[in-house]
């Protein structure tokens, strides 16, 4: 289900990833913790904590994937979700023991991203990812340029991937109250002709 036409507009889709087997809080849980093999990496509580999760057996991978497969055909002109790759994975967790818990302004290394939203408090202040610009997605009339939206913001929802191009700049803001987890999904084009992550500079 997509929930909200203006940010189609500018050039984000939402969709809800709703499956009555999976219990995204018990994820959120298991993932904002740092494993044994990579406390060196992991878990630093001066900053958001990050945590590789391509090789997490057993996350729900394909159940996301298929969610989103309409939203991505449609908005994004992909013909079939086997034009795509997976190409990384990793799990961001946000509270206010961080001492910086922002993420500065980038663009990311994929052709799509789809930013899955596991757990966020009930006492949530801050952390929305705020856009820079628009970007067109496929048969979306843009905003007029009289609307288009220098900057906006996004907020988070349990339950909802946010997908948007890789190369839609974007930053998090600092989290003032409560927590957050999400699952960053970085997708790339198998067609090389196609993809534009490969030489793009992330940080601004």
């Amino acid at each position: 289900m997509i929930i909200d036409n203006k940010l189609l507009q500018c050039g984000i889709c939402r969709v809800a990833v709703v499956d009555d087997g999976i219990d995204w809080l018990d994820w959120a849980s298991k993932l904002s913790k740092p494993t044994l093999d990579s406390l060196t990496f992991e878990g630093d509580s001066h900053y958001a904590f990050y945590r590789n999760i391509m090789d997490e057996p057993s996350f729900p991978f394909p159940i996301i994937l298929n969610h989103v497969a309409a939203a991505v055909q449609k908005y994004f002109d992909v013909n079939s979700m086997e034009e795509m790759r997976l190409d990384d994975a990793f799990c961001v967790h946000y509270n206010t023991s961080q001492k910086d818990s922002s993420g500065a302004k980038h663009t990311d290394p994929s052709d799509i991203t789809i930013n899955m939203c596991l757990e966020v408090s009930d006492n949530i202040e801050g952390s929305q990812v705020k856009f820079y610009g628009t970007k067109n997605l496929h048969d979306v009339l843009p905003l007029k340029d009289d609307d288009s939206a220098s900057a906006f913001l996004v907020e988070q929802q349990p339950g909802y991937a946010t997908i948007h191009w890789g190369d839609h700049p974007h930053e998090t803001l600092p989290i003032e109250h409560g927590r957050r987890t999400n699952v960053i999904m970085t997708l790339m084009f198998k067609d090389k002709s196609r993809s534009q992550a490969a030489n793009r500079t992330c940080y601004y």
